[in-house]
């Protein structure tokens, strides 16, 4: 028995590392942008559709669909792209979506008094913020590049017995990409739950630091020269405020159309920047994909 959960831990590990090398690879910038709207958006897009699927040692998710988003966070043009799905768990210990791992080092249950036993997790998480190009939009000419951040951080979530789950998640840069901090508060509630389909919802709120918030909405003295843009330098500060729906219809034992739609409102200093000014505060956010599970 050892031996054989040896092996499913090894399986695990190559899995996950493979998912990771892949979500790292060269992208263009608007695939690049798909994948730093993901880190966000798929984690919440694919719980439904897990809590849906039986339970297993491990669960594996490959899938593809296509994503309509705004240029950048912050501009008013849309485009349609296909995005890949990279799903995986392992028990209750692993959980990878893309571009975000996350490890559970604790967890259990815990009385909710009035409102029911509960899940308590926490643990260490990593990701990959895919940056920005200033070639995504016409509106970031003469602001540069974000290169690509590698994220550390940290996860607690407390999912009550009625199915309503609050989440904290802290990231910090330390690949020297936008070279700042977020930390995101999320509620999600599942509707719906049946044994072929579900439908929840979520809402979250992100507080960024000064270098997160000067690197994709601030303008330097350099930049403004190139750009044309006002300096502005933000500061730290809440950014957005999101609201969204996510269902999941099972086709079979293996297939499954899970799909996402959200809005995310700009607001404080985010709101005020130069590149937000000629774009759009409110930002519409839709995905659609179809999942094998192995």
């Amino acid at each position: 028995m050892r031996g054989k959960q040896q092996m499913i831990s090894k399986s695990v590990l190559r899995l996950s590392a493979a998912a990771f090398v892949l979500a790292a690879l060269p992208l263009s910038g608007a695939q690049a942008q798909s994948l730093e709207r993901l880190s966000t958006d798929l984690t919440d897009t694919l719980q439904t559709a897990i809590d849906l699927l039986p339970s297993d040692v491990t669960n594996v998710r490959l899938g593809i669909g296509p994503v309509i988003g705004t240029n950048y966070e912050g501009a008013s043009h849309y485009n349609i792209r296909p995005v890949p799905v990279i799903s995986l768990r392992y028990r209750n210990w692993v959980e990878i979506d893309n571009n975000e791992v996350k490890l559970t080092a604790f967890s259990s249950l815990s009385a909710g008094g009035n409102v029911g036993d509960g899940v308590f997790k926490a643990g260490p998480l990593i990701s990959l913020n895919f940056g920005r190009n200033e070639s995504d939009d016409a509106a970031l000419h003469g602001m540069g590049n974000v290169d690509t951040s590698f994220e550390l951080g940290a996860f607690v979530s407390y999912t009550f017995g009625g199915g309503t789950r609050v989440r904290v998640r802290a990231r910090q840069d330390v690949a020297g990409g936008h070279k700042g901090a977020t930390v995101t508060t999320d509620v999600t509630q599942a509707f719906i739950r049946g044994d072929n389909f579900a439908l929840g919802g979520f809402a979250s709120t992100t507080w960024a630091s000064g270098p997160y918030m000067q690197s994709f909405f601030g303008v330097t003295p350099a930049q403004s020269l190139t750009s044309g843009y006002g300096v502005y330098i933000p500061g730290s500060s809440f950014k957005d405020a999101t609201f969204g729906l996510n269902g999941n219809y099972r086709i079979s034992d293996r297939w499954a159309l899970v799909a996402d739609v959200s809005y995310e409102r700009l607001i404080a200093k985010a709101a005020e920047s130069p590149l937000v000014h000629v774009g759009s505060p409110n930002q519409m956010f839709t995905s659609a994909f179809i999942v094998y599970s192995f």
